[in-house]
């Protein structure tokens, strides 16, 4: 994905990391740098998920919430 926003920086990787992510990146046809910008789009798209659990999870508990099976017992509930 190129951006006109787009920066250039450095990161540090263990050599055998690189490899790895070179090897990878090569099999898909995909850049390095595509690799590792999916990656930083991953890591803050689960750091935001959990986040947003932790603000939750104590409202669901409140409400007697304390599964799966607790949603969808909800949810049927509320379709009635």
């Amino acid at each position: 994905m190129k951006s006109s926003q787009a920066r250039k920086t450095s990161i540090t990787l263990p050599s055998q990391l690189e490899e790895e992510l070179r090897s990878q990146a090569g099999m898909e046809h995909r850049t390095l740098s595509g690799i590792l910008q999916e990656a930083a789009r991953f890591y803050l798209h689960v750091k935001k998920w959990e986040s947003l659990q932790s603000m939750l999870v104590p409202k669901a508990r409140a409400m007697g919430i304390r599964n799966e099976a607790d949603v969808n017992r909800l949810i049927h509930s509320l379709r009635r």
